[in-house]
Formats: structure tokens, C-alpha cells, sequence
């Protein structure tokens, strides 16, 4: 396969590459694309590649699109961002994450440029879409540009209540607590403690999932507030979130936790809630 692509990417045979995909990895992909970009290929015939990969009916070949597009965004950024907007809600999951990865490294390299375009994802009738915006969001996130915390936590806020579950588990645990916690703790935690006030619940669980990553350790004591807080919600689907932070940030700082629970597990309106967190200490 390698040799056929050799040539197909040596030939600009289009056709030819597209067809030789079949079984390529992401690497492969990357690999691809960063030769295609870097061989001398004119910045307009590669937006003709990927918009005509981004057609294809082998996944692949749109995989392929993905990866192409951060390379085609600086010669027109609408065209581009059109491209983008069709793959992330793509009928095969795979391109639609590939898509949404591309999404997230147009944003980090081009935050002013990329935000309303993002910003009419998050806005998208399709829940996928959507999803790619909060993908995109988590990964924009950069300790050393710190003016993008705000505007990022507002992109993200009105898909709080969202119920989608691909959406939620790309919202909690990964944008919020793997991406924009990690980076920006402090407004952030500022954030999940103004959201931990809804009684909506699933926003509540998206706070408490933020707080079940590991970016919640080194502000333990501080998460623990929040949480205390909403582990007396009688509601099922939130006082579970709330065992699954607490065992999770029990295993990097049981000194902090180990006492938080032994204290619940005496308190019958917290009893459930600590038991549930002690199966996994």
C-alpha cells in the first residue's frame, strides 16, 4: 500500500490515492497529508483534494479531508471551515471525530479567526455538531493564553443541559475538566461553583465530572465544597456522578478525602453516596 501511495501523492492522482486508502490508520493519514502539504503541492490544489476527498464515499478518503484541512485554512479560511462544518456530522463516528480534532487545532492556531465558527457549531440543531464544538473548545485551551478561558467557558455553557450522552462525556470529563481546568483552574473552578447552583441535572453532572478529573487533585479541598454540596441531591444520575469524583479524586489525595467520607457514611442523607465511592477505594 505504502508504494501505491508513494506515487498516487508523487502523481497528484487524486483518484488513484483516494482508492489505495483502504486500512489506513490515523498516523497513516497525518503522514499523508503532512506529505501531500509539504512536497510543493500548490495551496489551491490541495483545497481541490480535500474537497473532493471530502466526498468520498471510503471513510478514509474523508479521513484523509481531516486531515488535510488545518493544512488548506490559511488559504481560505470559509471554504475550509465549510468543508469542516459537512465532516462533523458525518455519518461514521470516526470521521466525525476526525473532523472534530481538525476543528480543535483550527482553533488553537487561529482562536480569533476560528470562534464564531465554532460558536455556530455549539449552535447546530445537530447534537453531533454541537459535540465538535465542544471537542474543539477542550482542546483550544493553552496555559499560555489565558484569554481564551472566558470566552471558551461561555462557548460551553449553554451546552451544559444538554442530555446527548456524547456530548456530555465530551463535555465534563474531557472540555471542562481535562482541557480547560487543567489550563485555567482558577476561573474555571470559579465557573463549575456559579453552575453547581442549577438544579438542572445535567449540568450538574457535567460539574461534578469536570471535578472527577485528575486536574481536580490539586484543588481537592476546594472541589470538595461542591461536591458536599451536591451529594445530598436525591436525584439517581447526580448523586452517582458525585461517588464517581469522589472515589476518583479519593485516589490521588485520600488524606483530603478518606476523612470527607468517613464523616458521610455517617450521615444517612450522604450514606449512599459514600458507599457507592468506598467500592472503589
Amino acid at each position: 500500500m505504502q508504494k501505491s501511495i508513494e506515487t498516487a501523492i508523487t502523481t497528484g492522482a487524486l483518484a488513484d490515492l483516494a482508492d489505495r486508502l483502504a486500512g489506513a490508520t490515523t498516523s497513516d493519514l497525518a503522514e499523508i497529508a503532512r506529505r501531500m502539504s509539504g512536497d510543493g503541492v500548490r495551496p489551491a490544489t490541495l483545497l481541490t483534494q480535500a474537497t473532493a476527498l471530502a466526498k468520498r464515499t471510503e471513510r478514509e478518503g474523508r479521513l484523509l479531508a481531516c486531515q488535510l484541512l488545518p493544512h488548506t485554512y490559511d488559504l481560505d479560511p470559509e471554504r475550509t471551515v465549510r468543508i469542516l462544518a459537512r465532516l462533523v456530522d458525518d455519518g461514521d463516528w470516526t470521521v466525525r471525530d476526525g473532523a472534530a480534532t481538525a476543528a480543535g487545532r483550527l482553533l488553537r492556531a487561529d482562536f480569533r479567526g476560528m470562534l464564531p465558527h465554532v460558536r455556530g457549531f455549539a449552535e447546530d440543531a445537530s447534537a453531533t455538531v454541537r459535540r465538535a464544538a465542544v471537542v474543539a473548545a477542550g482542546r483550544a485551551a493553552h496555559p499560555h493564553h489565558l484569554e481564551r478561558a472566558e470566552p471558551l467557558l461561555k462557548l460551553l455553557a449553554p451546552l451544559l443541559p444538554n442530555p446527548d450522552p456524547a456530548l456530555r462525556r465530551a463535555l465534563g470529563p474531557s472540555a471542562l475538566g481535562g482541557g480547560l481546568l487543567r489550563h485555567y483552574p482558577r476561573i474555571t473552578f470559579e465557573y463549575l461553583t456559579q453552575w453547581s447552583t442549577s438544579n438542572d441535572a445535567n449540568v450538574l453532572w457535567n460539574v461534578t465530572a469536570a471535578l472527577s478529573s485528575p486536574a481536580a487533585a490539586p484543588i481537592a479541598k476546594k472541589a470538595l465544597i461542591i461536591l458536599r454540596k451536591l451529594s445530598l441531591d436525591e436525584r439517581r444520575f447526580v448523586w452517582r456522578a458525585v461517588a464517581s469524583a469522589i472515589w476518583k479524586l479519593g485516589r490521588k489525595c485520600p488524606e483530603i478525602v478518606r476523612p470527607e467520607l468517613a464523616r458521610w457514611i455517617e450521615d444517612e442523607r450522604r450514606v449512599d453516596v459514600a458507599r457507592a465511592a468506598l467500592q472503589h477505594l
